[in-house]
């Protein structure tokens, strides 16, 4: 059963946000947490003394976070590790063991993503679990979960994650399709129906919310339904693998979004079976 979220530390500034996030999700559901950093091989320092001066470095960033950490959630569990290798690959080939792994969002507020140089994303695309990429924004009030759905059987698994997410924070659910035209509203509509009834028969608590999008295509209304959300789920097929809607509607938004962004796939293991 796997019992540990992995967050990745970048050693920016804004990773507390990223370490602090990962942390209270692993607290709120009594699982431990991974402080993972990965440093680069030799190949990527041109002086003599360079990686082993960031090995140090490293060890620093991981011992503080650990510490600061620990003093924000005295029961939580938490370990560290200190890696080599090429970032994304060595994040990516860890996540099997995971239930989630949570990256930062590789840019700062205002900014532009960096396509798919950006770690986040290929860690996101490429990971063997659910992955959460969390922007380095500072704490604010947010409201709702978004979740996009468009009937495959990937954006079921995004719906009801994204059902438990909002019965776990006693939010909203809002729950969207992107139409596009009219010409696909009455398609839209019934995939809409159909999510809003599994969610009324399985969370009956939850208080759901449709978005009809008719202009916008998917990344595009998705990206406006989270603009206030605290948090976005989005669907991915298989167990990673690059032909998940890559360069499309999850690089716009994992690169854009300014509230955490789930990326779930199928078959998770779930501690105590539910959730």
């Amino acid at each position: 059963m796997k019992k540990q979220i992995l967050v990745a530390l970048d050693g920016s500034r804004a990773g507390g946000h990223v370490a602090d996030w990962a942390a209270a999700r692993a607290d709120a559901l009594g699982l431990g947490l991974d402080l993972v950093h990965v440093v680069p091989g030799k190949w990527a320092y041109p002086g003599e003394n360079d990686q082993q001066l960031a090995v140090s470095r490293a060890d620093d960033l991981l011992n503080s976070e650990a510490r600061r950490l620990a003093a924000a959630f005295p029961t939580l569990r938490i370990a560290t590790k200190r890696l080599s290798g090429e970032p994304a690959e060595t994040i990516a080939s860890m996540s099997p063991g995971y239930l989630m792994v949570v990256v930062g969002a590789d840019r700062g507020p205002g900014t532009e993503g960096q396509g798919y140089g950006s770690v986040s994303f290929q860690v996101a695309m490429t990971s063997g679990c659910d992955v959460a990429v969390v922007p380095g924004l500072p704490p604010e009030k947010r409201s709702g979960v978004v979740v996009g759905v468009d009937g495959s059987a990937e954006s079921v698994e995004a719906l009801d994650h994204g059902a438990r997410e909002a019965q776990r924070l006693d939010d909203e659910l809002i729950v969207v399709h992107a139409a596009g035209s009219a010409a696909h509203l009455a398609e839209g509509g019934d995939v809409l129906s159909t999510a809003v009834q599994r969610i009324n028969q399985k969370f009956p608590a939850v208080v759901v919310k449709e978005i009809l999008d008719k202009t916008h295509d998917p990344g595009e209304a998705l990206k406006a339904a989270a603009r206030e959300a605290q948090l976005l789920v989005m669907g991915c097929k298989g167990r990673g693998g690059l032909s998940v809607l890559l360069g499309s509607v999850a690089q716009h938004v994992l690169l854009h979004a300014r509230c955490p962004t789930i990326l779930t796939r199928p078959h998770r293991e779930v501690p105590g079976g539910n959730y």
